[in-house]
């Protein structure tokens, strides 16, 4: 039976980063359904936290289906950002989150650039914005995840795998 990942995610980069990542892993576009994304009616971090207790709740009566969370920690620690999560449960009377349950919560701290401007071999903390650099051209929209990625040196692939199988060995 072929395992399906469920995209919780608070924006489009944050799909791409974690579509490219899981595709290093060896899952298809067909094993991976990212649910939609808000309208901009609201904060992505918002939706995400909205929707977590609904999709947590799914997943627990499914088989071989994984949910992946997304979400920014911004100015929150990442304990913090998880705990509003669980709290977020607690008021939609969803049990929170076990270390049983199929799921994983992705919080980069500060934010998602700053795990792409580490990829491309930046030095980064986690209190600096990395928005307006990462990814950019003069004159240029932004690259996608995928492109910044794809076009990246030898170097930055090797340290790209070494922080999946880092990720793999501690997400198991």
């Amino acid at each position: 039976m072929t395992t399906r990942i469920v995209l919780l995610c608070e924006d489009d980069d944050h799909d791409r980063f974690v579509r490219r990542f899981l595709s290093h892993r060896n899952f298809g576009n067909r094993d991976i359904f990212t649910l939609p994304l808000p309208d901009g009616a609201q904060s992505g971090e918002q939706w995400v936290r909205d929707s977590y207790p609904l999709e947590l709740k799914k997943v627990r009566r499914r088989t071989n289906v994984f949910l992946v969370v997304v979400v920014d920690a911004d100015t929150h620690t990442v304990a913090g950002r998880k705990s509003q999560l669980d709290r977020e449960c607690d008021q939609q009377d969803v049990p929170r989150g076990t270390p049983k349950d199929p799921v994983v919560v992705v919080v980069p701290r500060r934010a998602i650039e700053t795990w792409l401007a580490w990829l491309l071999g930046e030095p980064v903390d986690e209190e600096t914005k990395y928005r307006a650099g990462v990814g950019r051209s003069v004159g240029r929209r932004p690259t996608r995840c995928t492109a910044c990625v794809t076009r990246s040196s030898d170097l930055r692939m090797a340290r790209l795998r070494r922080w999946s199988k880092r990720v793999g060995s501690t997400a198991s």
